[in-house]
């Protein structure tokens, strides 16, 4: 019995585009960064979108570094934000309010339960890492999606 894992079709990644990035940014016609941005590991690809995840975490710590210095914060100030804002639990309820779950391409035996903690806080991220690539490593794109997403400093 074969398993197969659909990805993203292109008009989905269109809906996610329109609807969940609220047109913040666009990816490349081939979107396939974005499409690997959204698959979790599976046993047909072990990494699944752990590599743009490390990525997106690194961008959105440093970008929460940068607004925190422009501010004067003190470094305990930073590292507070840093851990409310980038934390798995924030990065969850985020996905979760957004509405991010059915585009999460789960490993077969997730396919009809909601992404897990780990899971929607990893595909965050791994959004992140994916606008960076997709952009040439264009910092204030990935500033834009992180506003929608809601990770950007608290005001």
């Amino acid at each position: 019995m074969a398993i197969y894992i659909p990805l993203p079709s292109d008009e989905m990644i269109h809906d996610f585009e329109h609807f969940f990035l609220e047109q913040s940014y666009r990816f490349s016609p081939e979107r396939m960064l974005i499409r690997e941005g959204l698959q979790c590991p599976n046993p047909f690809n072990p990494a699944g979108n752990a590599i743009l995840a490390l990525a997106g975490d690194a961008i959105l710590r440093q970008s929460l570094v940068d607004q925190g210095r422009a501010r004067g914060m003190s470094p305990e100030e930073i590292q507070n934000v840093i851990e409310k804002v980038a934390s798995n639990v924030n990065l969850y309820r985020k996905g979760l309010a957004l509405g991010l779950d059915p585009y999460i391409v789960k490993n077969p035996s997730q396919r009809n339960e909601v992404a897990g903690r780990i899971v929607m806080a990893t595909t965050m991220e791994a959004i992140l890492g994916a606008v960076y690539y997709d952009s040439n490593k264009n910092i204030d794109a990935c500033e834009r999606v992180m506003s929608v997403l809601g990770l950007s400093w608290p005001e």
